[in-house]
């Protein structure tokens, strides 16, 4: 007796519709088949043709009783071998079935408990020719093979592929890789709305399986249960069952005019008894020249009307392999998708309001899959050659460029960028219409919505052309109107370092000069002009853009950050936009030069609004003043200001006037201004400190770091390229610091971490010296039975900005206690959060 093992793998898919969850129960799998012989009857050998040498591959051995029952079937190999083990001893009839051939009868056989025979039969049988076959012959609702009809003859064909798809043999198996997919798609079938797709790789004898064929004749092929409707399509178990035969009446149907004319059909559809059921028909196609199946088609009967549209129903592929085997190439299921629609009519003359509810096809839902390549022994075997799309995306300025245009086909997976040229291919691709969604770095970001073009999936060469937006729709869609309403453009980039990392959050500024003038100013000539600076943020894919930037004048643009800097000019000539992209180079800041200050000024209003067209007025001490207005973001900027003490005179119209004053250190300062109607500017809370924007709170941070007057600092970029689990692991490397991490917390055996001063202990007898934790400048007291604060208590590593490390008591910060004298803490470890 033979035992198997199957693992089967299921996909299934539900949705709702008209308050019902339809499911298709089209169950895509594949069965893992491994053997091993057991005791019981056996009757093995080889089929070969006349010449006793060439062995026939992938043809049926049956063994019949007496009384015509088949007991055991199989197929033979690539070498003609084939073996049956039978249920019982039994005195057998052998039979070969060969596609395209009449049957041909085989030895007689008597095996014996436990008794193995061999056997050797020679093929040779006549074809079976369907050129002849009228296919004006009477439906027949009885196929058996002794009928005497045609379409008999023909169902035995149809027979032969489905039995050699469903069965193995004792060869190397077959492995196959093969996608499934869950389609939704308009109510019109147009194009793909959603779909989900999945890869397997895996040997296999069966591509799909239905439920048993008793099930499906006793309640049909579409039924409705616990608020659910499934759908079930019939695999080949169910097609070669004699519930089906006897389901169903047969005809031979001619293809259509536009079909291959070298086919013919065997149509079935319900017995007269099944009319009323949801039931299945359909055709099953038969190549003339060869008598091989090629393909079923089927539909559900009696759905109600509006589900029409959605032609319900299904298709089965049959293909040959190169090696002679049979496999299910292609499979799909179509469902409607039924929605409940509000119903609502009125009858204004008489008064009388009609509501209800009826369904409307809201979808076609899709389930499927097909074989892509099936291999045996490392032999390829079958490859299917898929459709692809291919779209040549066109450009009407060099300023939108094709290059690295991004395609995706709407609700799929489907992705693939263009090439040089603007061409973009997608191969395979399950065959279908899609919605294509064409966009661009650019149009990201800017919030432009992508290009769409409904494409098809094509056999052939086809390309699709797809046109991305002007350069002035680009200006439109990423500036107000007013920003440009006298001609002015926009500049744009990305930020950079030379590894070509992007950097986010970092202030990039564009500044020009006009209105240059000489005045005099305490006995003295000095020269004046007005400025104007606009600033913004980076995003996280470190992109910027500005606009209002007047023509034909030349532009600085500049970004400072821990990362590096960079400055370079621009100027727009008569074009829309421009591109600058910036590059981080570490050193002296390329847009100030050493011992200068480059001020940033940000104007608000008092309920926190950014204020456009302030003019301020920076008078630094023994420099030359300059005039800048703010931009749309509020912000200005003075480049190249001597460092120290500057007065900023503020003007905006509706405002009061003032005078603030400030200090401002080399490189990048931002010095925050409030304005308001009834008091004169006021310094914010918010600075930028050594090119880092901070609140008051994370002032003496950044501070001390620029200063290095903590023995170390660590910062935010510091964190995120250590990457620690703990934040006490940051520190753990320091010489100035021993962190001792152990069992020893407020209860024994507890685990806990502490930093200690790295002299203690050195002498013997005397304690540890443990080092003080502070978290946003508050000092933070042991847990009471712990010697001090336990390390593994700090904010996660996520949460914090920076860390300070301050060894010893003298470098303690005085605010925090520091004496000098080390009679309590040997230092200092101060945590800033974000």
């Amino acid at each position: 007796m033979r035992s198997t093992i199957r693992s089967m793998l299921v996909g299934s898919l539900r949705f709702s519709g008209a308050g019902r969850a339809v499911r298709p129960l089209l169950r895509i799998g594949l069965l893992l088949i491994l053997a091993r012989v057991a005791s019981g009857q056996v009757v093995s050998g080889t089929v070969m043709l006349s010449d006793s040498t060439t062995p026939v591959v992938g043809v049926i051995v049956v063994a019949m009783d007496a009384q015509g029952a088949t007991l055991a079937r199989g197929l033979t190999t690539t070498k003609g071998y084939f073996s049956l083990r039978l249920p019982t001893p039994a005195t057998i009839d052998l039979k070969v079935l060969r596609i395209g051939y009449k049957p041909l009868k085989g030895p007689s056989l008597t095996l014996g408990a436990g008794q193995v025979q061999k056997v050797q039969i020679i093929y040779a049988a006549d074809p079976v020719s369907l050129a002849g076959i009228n296919v004006r012959e009477r439906e027949t609702c009885r196929v058996q093979h002794d009928s005497g009809l045609m379409v008999a003859g023909l169902w035995e064909e149809a027979r032969k592929a489905m039995l050699t798809s469903q069965l193995t043999s004792d060869d190397t198996p077959l492995f196959a890789e093969w996608v499934e997919y869950d389609r939704t798609l308009d109510s019109a079938s147009k194009y793909v709305r959603q779909q989900h797709v999945r890869t397997t790789r895996n040997a296999t004898t069966h591509a799909f399986r239905s439920v048993p064929a008793n099930v499906l004749q006793a309640r049909g092929y579409v039924v409705e249960d616990d608020g659910e409707t499934a759908y079930y399509a019939p695999d080949a178990e169910v097609l070669l069952s004699d519930g089906f035969v006897n389901a169903h009446c047969f005809r031979l149907v001619a293809p259509p005019k536009d079909a291959d004319q070298n086919r013919v059909g065997i149509a079935f559809t319900p017995t007269r008894e099944r009319s009323s059921m949801k039931e299945i028909e359909g055709t099953l196609w038969i190549d003339r020249p060869t008598a091989e199946l090629r393909n079923l088609e089927f539909r559900y009967t009696n759905l109600p009307d509006v589900a029409l549209p959605a032609k319900p129903g299904g298709s089965v592929e049959f293909q040959r392999t190169k090696d002679g085997n049979w496999l299910v190439s292609q499979w799909s299921l179509r469902m409607p998708q039924l929605v409940a629609q509000s119903l609502m009519k009125d009858n204004s003359s008489m008064r009388l309001y009609r509501s209800g509810t009826r369904a409307v096809l809201h979808a076609v839902q899709v389930s499927g899959g097909e074989v892509v390549r099936a291999t045996r022994r490392d032999s390829l075997i079958y490859e299917r050659a898929g459709a692809g799309i291919s779209i040549k995306v066109l450009s009407q300025n060099p300023l939108v460029p094709v290059v690295e245009a991004r395609v995706e086909l709407e609700g799929t997976d489907y992705t693939s960028v263009a090439d040089a040229s603007g061409l973009i291919t997608l191969s395979p691709v399950l065959a279908g219409r899609y919605m294509a969604r064409v966009h661009t770095a650019l149009m990201d970001s800017i919030g432009m919505p992508p290009v769409t073009k409904l494409v098809e999936a094509h056999m052939n060469a086809h390309v699709d052309s797809l046109t991305l937006p002007a350069a002035k729709d680009v200006l439109a869609r990423a500036c107000p109107a007013d920003s440009v309403r006298n001609g002015e453009g926009m500049l744009h980039g990305w930020v950079k370092t030379e590894s070509a990392r992007a950097i986010g959050h970092a202030t990039v500024t564009i500044s020009w000069k006009s209105n240059f003038d000489v005045v005099n100013m305490g006995g003295s000539n000095h020269l004046t002009y007005s400025g104007k600076t606009l600033g913004a943020l980076t995003d996280d894919a470190g992109y910027w853009r500005l606009c209002g930037i007047p023509q034909s004048i030349p532009i600085s643009v500049g970004v400072v950050s821990d990362s590096g800097s960079d400055i370079r000019e621009a100027r727009l000539e008569g074009e829309p936009f421009a591109q600058v992209d910036l590059v981080l180079h570490r050193g002296t800041s390329a847009a100030t030069p050493a011992a200068r200050a480059l001020v940033e000024l940000a104007i608000t209003s008092s309920k926190g609004e950014p204020l456009q067209d302030a003019t301020l007025e920076v008078l630094p001490v023994g420099g030359t003043p300059v005039i800048v207005v703010t931009g749309p973001s509020g912000r200005a900027l003075a480049p190249d200001v001597a460092p120290g003490m500057i007065t900023v005179r503020a003007r905006h119209l509706g405002f009061m006037e003032g005078f603030v004053s400030a200090t401002v250190r080399e490189g990048r300062n931002t010095v925050p201004i409030i304005m308001s109607t009834v008091s004169t500017p006021l310094l914010d809370t918010m600075r930028v400190i050594g090119d880092r924007v901070v609140t008051g709170r994370l002032g003496e941070f950044e501070q001390r770091r620029l200063d290095k007057s903590a023995t170390a600092s660590f910062t935010r970029e510091d964190i995120l390229k250590r990457n620690p689990v703990e934040a006490f692991q940051m520190i753990s490397n320091l010489p100035s610091v021993r962190v001792w991490s152990g069992f020893g917390g407020a209860r024994p055996g507890d685990p806990a971490a502490y930093a200690i001063s790295p002299r203690s202990g050195m002498v013997f007898g005397t304690a540890n010296c443990y080092m003080m934790v502070a978290v946003d400048g508050v000092v933070q007291q042991p847990t009471p039975g712990q010697p001090a604060f336990d390390l593994r208590q700090l904010p996660r590593p996520e949460d914090i900005h920076g860390i300070e490390v301050f060894a010893g008591p003298a470098s303690i910060p005085l605010k925090y206690g520091g004496e000098g004298d080390g009679s309590k803490w040997c230092g200092l470890i101060a945590v800033w959060t974000r």
